[in-house]
């Protein structure tokens, strides 16, 4: 029977997980939100370049960024010939003076790219539009100045969903945040809210909502901002 186990994720994962567009239906990788909004696929070999760009921004930020914890979550199977493959991630940070928008939103934003790496269709303006409006609205609800975790990505592979991936992900960082004292936080879409609770984070203030006409988009995108409090004194749940 397959078996999930946490790992911290290494530097040759990135070719793992760019290499998942040749296999499966186009689109079900491991990219998060709000790539798949700005860049839709339909085909291998958009997939394929999507992954690529997507992940190019992360392997930077894996050898640049040192606030950055990059974990997976891989299903063993003694009986497939693949024997280990990687179903979840999570992208977590560690901010010992607090998150700072001005400091560190360059490391989630595509800041002029080669025009020959972006993949066709890809709405960098949108991208950045909706990252941006969600991390400088970050002072309004987060503690400033003060020492936190921040769960920036998390994505399951979509056949692989329902497993309890995302769970062990969540609690890693709830486990860092207990040890060290200090809350977690995070935003989430209005679904995916649910596990959040689960595991004892809860929604701070209003929903976070940002209008995507204002990046060459449609509609609106909803976020749930959430926080995670160790009790004081004693061990959270």
């Amino acid at each position: 029977m397959p078996s999930l186990h946490l790992q911290p994720l290494q530097l040759s994962d990135f070719d793992t997980l760019i290499s998942h567009a040749l296999s499966g239906i186009p689109g079900e990788d491991l990219v998060g939100p709000p790539t798949p909004i700005c860049c839709p696929v339909t085909t291998q070999e958009e997939a394929s370049a999507r992954l690529t760009f997507h992940f190019a921004k992360q392997r930077a930020r894996f050898l640049g960024d040192p606030t950055v914890r990059y974990m997976k979550v891989v299903e063993r199977d003694s009986t497939s010939e693949d024997g280990e493959n990687i179903i979840s991630i999570a992208r977590w940070h560690f901010y010992a003076a607090g998150y700072s928008f001005t400091r560190d939103i360059h490391w989630e934003t595509h800041n002029s790219p080669e025009p020959s790496t972006i993949p066709k269709d890809f709405n960098v303006a949108l991208h950045n539009h909706i990252l941006r409006t969600r991390d400088a609205a970050r002072s309004g609800w987060m503690k400033v100045h003060e020492p936190c975790w921040v769960l920036m990505h998390m994505v399951t592979h979509p056949a692989h969903r329902g497993k309890g991936a995302a769970g062990i992900l969540i609690k890693w960082g709830i486990e860092q945040a207990e040890k060290d004292r200090v809350p977690a936080y995070l935003e989430a879409g209005v679904m995916g809210r649910p596990i959040y609770e689960r595991y004892g984070f809860v929604q701070v203030g209003e929903l976070l909502e940002v209008d995507l006409k204002q990046g060459g988009g449609e509609g609106v995108f909803v976020m749930c901002k959430m926080g995670y409090f160790p009790r004081k004194g004693g061990e959270g749940p």
